[in-house]
């Protein structure tokens, strides 16, 4: 019995340490945006773009037919370009790029 409940515990040791040591990415502003490849910035904004969608969908999608009179197709290049403009402002570098994308993305987009 004392046997099955150690392998027990070992199974849930190993779980947890399985389960906490995955590829999370967390870019909490310019510096760690700078070292990510074009790849990674692009994998990063799509799980942005798609968050937003998810939770403020009917929003987002106002705002952006507000602000864009003309039917433009955002691409993810798009975005990241988008994130990298805005990081060229040294006012702009101490936010997420996830704040940049939702405070000021769209008006970038549609300013263009």
């Amino acid at each position: 019995m004392q046997n099955k409940l150690l392998v027990f515990k070992l199974l849930i040791l190993t779980f947890w340490v399985c389960f906490t040591a995955g590829p999370y990415v967390v870019v909490e502003n310019y510096g760690n945006w700078k070292t990510l490849s074009v790849a990674s910035k692009s994998a990063y904004v799509t799980g942005l773009w798609d968050g937003y969608i998810v939770f403020f969908g009917k929003e987002l999608g106002e705002k952006y037919s507000a602000n864009c009179s003309n039917d433009r197709i955002t691409r993810v290049s798009d975005l990241v370009e988008i994130v990298d403009s805005l990081y060229q402002q040294e006012i702009n570098r101490s936010f997420s790029p996830g704040t940049l994308l939702r405070e000021k993305g769209l008006q970038y987009i549609c300013s263009k």
